[in-house]
C-alpha cells in the first residue's frame, strides 16, 4: 500500500510567514499613524474655519455695527497692573458664575488662585463668547491632535469662560491691546486671527524660552525642523510640533510649518520689538505679565514713550 503525503507547513515555513506578515505590519503602521493625523490635521482646518465664519456673523455691520470680533468686557483704563507690568495671561482656567454688573468699569474676575487680580484676563474668554452665542460648540473647540477634551460644561450661560486650559485647544489674538489690535474687521487680512495654542502657555521661564530662538538665529529662511520647538504642540507635542493650523483675518484656514506667518514674517506667538526689525518679528517677547514693559499686541514696537504699536503684530493666546 502506498503511503499517503501529510499536507501543511514547516515549522520554518510558518516562521517566515510570520516574519513576512511582522515586516509588513511594521511598514504598514507609520503610514497608518501618519494617515491618520494628516485626518485629524484636516479635522482641525476644519474647526478653525468655522470658527472663523462664526466670528465673521459675529461681526457683520449688520449685527455688530462696530464689525469687532468677539471681545470680553474688561477695563481699559486699568489695563496694566499696579507693579507697572502688562496683563498677565491666564494659564489656569475656572468657570466662575460670578459677572461684575457693570462690566465697562470692572473687569471680569477668575476663581483661581493665579488669576483673581483686576489685570488678569484670559484671551480663551472670547471664544467662550460664541460657545455662548450657540455660534460654536465646545467641541469645534478641540484640535484632534491635542489630547484635549471638550468643557464638560452642562448649563453653558452660567460660565463665562472654559474649565481649564484644557479645554480648549485653540489660542486666540489677544483682544485686549489698543485698538487697532483687537480682532476686527479692519485688521489687515493676512494677520493671524485664531491658531492651535501655542508653546507658552503652562512653562515657568517664557522668557528663557524666547531667547532659544534668538541664540539659534532662527529666521524665515530656517528649515521647518529648526522651528519645531516653538510652534504648537498640538500637531506632534510640546517641543515637537509640526506645525499649526492657522485662521486668517480674511477667514482662510491653512497649515503652517513655522510660526512666522503673519504680516512680514510676524511670530504669531510672541509680541513684536526691537522697532519691528526682522529679528524682532521672527522672535519677538513671550506672552507674559513683567514689570518692564507691556505685552499689548505691537505697544511700543516703536519706542517706549508713548502710544506706540503697530497695528500689524499678531499675538496669540494661550
Amino acid at each position: 500500500m502506498k503511503r499517503r503525503r501529510v499536507l501543511g507547513f514547516t515549522l520554518i515555513e510558518l516562521l517566515v510567514v510570520v516574519a513576512i506578515i511582522a515586516l509588513l505590519i511594521s511598514i504598514l503602521l507609520p503610514s497608518l499613524s501618519r494617515a491618520r493625523e494628516l485626518s485629524k490635521r484636516l479635522v482641525c482646518g476644519a474647526n478653525l474655519s468655522g470658527i472663523g465664519k462664526a466670528c465673521k456673523i459675529y461681526a457683520s455691520p449688520m449685527i455688530n455695527p462696530e464689525e469687532v470680533w468677539p471681545i470680553p468686557a474688561f477695563d481699559k483704563t486699568e489695563r496694566k497692573s499696579q507693579d507697572g507690568g502688562g496683563i498677565d495671561y491666564c494659564q489656569e482656567l475656572e468657570h466662575s458664575s460670578e459677572e461684575p454688573a457693570d462690566c465697562s468699569s470692572t473687569p471680569p474676575k477668575r476663581t483661581t488662585a493665579s488669576c483673581d487680580e483686576t489685570p488678569e484676563l484670559s484671551a480663551t474668554r472670547a471664544l467662550w463668547m460664541l460657545v455662548r452665542a450657540g455660534d460654536v460648540q465646545v467641541k469645534q473647540l478641540i484640535c484632534p491632535s491635542s489630547g484635549s477634551s471638550p468643557d464638560p460644561a452642562s448649563e453653558i450661560d452660567s460660565y463665562y469662560d472654559f474649565r481649564t486650559i484644557e479645554h480648549i485647544s485653540y489660542g486666540y489674538q489677544v483682544p485686549y491691546g489698543p485698538n487697532d489690535t483687537r480682532p476686527s474687521e479692519n485688521l489687515d487680512a493676512r494677520m493671524a486671527m485664531v491658531a492651535d495654542r501655542g508653546p507658552y502657555y503652562g512653562i515657568s521661564s517664557p522668557d528663557t524660552y524666547t531667547q532659544q530662538m534668538s541664540d539659534a538665529e532662527l529666521s524665515d529662511n530656517s528649515a521647518p525642523a529648526e522651528w519645531k520647538a516653538y510652534n504648537s504642540g498640538n500637531h506632534g507635542g510640546r517641543g515637537q510640533g509640526e506645525g499649526q493650523n492657522v485662521l486668517f483675518q480674511d477667514g482662510h484656514a491653512t497649515f503652517e510649518r513655522k510660526p512666522i506667518v503673519g504680516v512680514d514674517q510676524d511670530n504669531i506667538y510672541t509680541n513684536m520689538m526691537n522697532n519691528a526689525e526682522k529679528e524682532g518679528r521672527w522672535w519677538g517677547r513671550p506672552p507674559a505679565k513683567t514689570t518692564s514693559y507691556s505685552w499689548y499686541p505691537g505697544e511700543d514696537t516703536f519706542g517706549s514713550t508713548g502710544n506706540t504699536w503697530s497695528s500689524t503684530d499678531t499675538l496669540i493666546f494661550p
